[in-house]
């Protein structure tokens, strides 16, 4: 093989190198939550478009979750702090702020084995206030101080819990088979 062909075949592979890196960093990157800040009064839509209702109106300065920085349409998936409520709103209203880190240590508690190949997993809501569970695609509402069993797939689970007033808690955990689980919704404050 001639010195020409190697170096060919170095290119290429780094080429190759760059293209798997570019398109990892796009995935784990277009996944990532932040707090944001509404800029201009805008309309909080049902859908990613204007054809789509409007659940309200969000004023300036309000503070939002963003569930992604990937938009559709131009317009940001999000969850109003103050009612808990999910929409969205075009990107040209919202400030994007500090990224939220992913909990990855796990929320769910292994409790007892079970003759049920999909877990279970019991949830309780210890607050005041209505919750939201959305484990995957698969949304849960919580009345306050309810206990729900709910039934997931073995493997990894991408959670996201949310009360009125309550910053989005999200984060990532492994499920075993044929094991049952439980988990405590509370609410964590701090001073600063």
């Amino acid at each position: 093989m001639n010195m020409k062909n190697i170096a060919t075949r170095k290119h290429y592979w780094k080429v190759i190198l760059v293209l798997c890196s570019f398109i990892l960093c796009s995935l784990v990157s277009s996944s990532q939550s932040y707090m944001g800040t509404i800029i201009k009064t805008a309309n909080f839509r049902e859908g990613a478009g204007k054809e789509f209702e409007v659940i309200s109106s969000l004023k300036k300065n309000l503070i939002i979750f963003i569930v992604s920085s990937e938009t559709e349409n131009d317009f940001y998936n999000i969850i109003d702090i103050k009612t808990n409520k999910e929409g969205y709103v075009h990107k040209s209203c919202v400030k994007l702020g500090p990224a939220i880190k992913e909990n990855e240590e796990g929320v769910f508690t292994l409790d007892e084995e079970s003759m049920n190949y999909d877990p279970e997993v019991e949830v309780y809501n210890s607050t005041d206030l209505p919750m939201t569970l959305k484990c995957n695609e698969t949304v849960y509402e919580f009345d306050a101080r309810e206990t729900k069993k709910i039934t997931l797939t073995p493997g990894s689970i991408k959670y996201r819990a949310s009360a009125p007033g309550v910053i989005p808690y999200i984060g990532i955990d492994k499920l075993k088979p044929n094991y049952n689980y439980s988990w405590k919704f509370y609410i964590e404050t701090r001073r600063k």
